[in-house]
């Protein structure tokens, strides 16, 4: 059935197809769609180029832990949200799925974050306590640091870009602070290995004990780096899924169709996703794939190959491999 004017569907989103009382920021997008029509030409030129030069050395997803650079990353992909579809849309339409969430969340993990706190800020006003995670030393620190507001990037610019979604008036330092007073932990994680959880890099002081499972994971732009192969990703996918409490939610975002990622000079390889990959993971693991009649148990959404998800965990706990 076609969708309705302006309407958001699971299987797709038309930007081009809204034309009035458009938000300013799917304006945005559609102009980047535009813009990358224009320079097909001028990218094709580039291509041509870089096919006479060497090609990037491509890495192992096991080896981001040595060959991740997190501030080349973070400049690449952050540091304007304008420069970067991908991250336009994520940003876009994360708040839209935390309003499916329940008003009020105990605990948080944000799993393989890598050195990005994006995730956090969106969810600052529905969490009491937030856990952040990485497999990669060099992205825990950065983490910490901002933690401690010693941090080198400027998160300013996707402070202002969130609230302008939200439509609030929060300053950046505003967000940030308020963030930073519900971080609890910083922790290692393999999602390859068992337990997920492998050690703990920095912790609050009034934090007990780390939760063995979470009310909320959330994981975005990770499952698919953190392998090559589809068993690879079944297993992360069980792993994450691991770490939610019965009636918990996993909030999921990737990428479609991609066999790499690039940045700074380097390449990393990744699993070939597709959406039955994603379906078919969850279903194994006790997640929910289908809409309820009652409430709104499973969403997902997808354009330009990425695509975010928010999944509950049914209440029969799924068996760990």
């Amino acid at each position: 059935m076609a969708a309705k004017e302006g309407e958001t569907t699971e299987d797709g989103l038309n930007y081009k197809n809204t034309t009035t009382n458009v938000h300013p920021l799917i304006v945005q997008l559609y102009r980047c769609e535009l813009d990358e029509d224009n320079n097909k030409e001028e990218t094709k030129n580039e291509n041509k180029e870089k096919e006479k030069s060497p090609p990037d050395p491509i890495f192992r997803a096991d080896e981001h832990d040595k060959q991740f650079d997190p501030d080349k990353y973070l400049e690449g992909f952050y540091k304007s949200p304008r420069e970067d579809v991908a991250m336009q849309i994520v940003l876009f339409f994360l708040p839209g799925m935390v309003c499916r969430l329940p008003k009020t969340i105990g605990t948080m993990l944000d799993l393989g974050a890598g050195p990005t706190i994006y995730i956090p800020l969106v969810l600052r006003n529905h969490i009491e306590s937030i856990f952040s995670s990485d497999y990669s030393p060099q992205n825990r620190q950065r983490v910490i640091d901002w933690i401690f507001a010693k941090n080198s990037f400027d998160w300013s610019e996707i402070c202002c870009w969130i609230a302008g979604i939200e439509a609030r008036h929060e300053k950046p330092l505003q967000m940030q602070d308020f963030t930073r007073e519900k971080m609890r932990a910083v922790l290692e994680v393999n999602v390859q290995k068992r337990p997920v959880i492998q050690s703990i890099e920095w912790k609050a002081e009034n934090l007990k004990e780390i939760p063995k499972q979470f009310d909320l994971v959330t994981t975005v732009f990770c499952m698919e780096y953190s392998c090559e192969t589809l068993e690879g990703y079944k297993r992360a996918i069980n792993g994450a899924c691991g770490l939610i409490k019965p009636g918990g939610w996993l909030l999921q975002g990737g990428i479609f169709h991609a066999t790499e990622y690039r940045f700074g000079g380097k390449r990393f390889s990744s699993h070939f996703l597709t959406k039955e990959h994603v379906l078919t993971a969850l279903e194994e693991n006790g997640m929910e794939t289908i809409k309820g009649e009652d409430y709104d148990q499973f969403h997902f959404i997808t354009h330009d190959d990425i695509f975010l998800l928010l999944s509950k965990k049914k209440m029969e706990i799924g068996r760990e491999e």
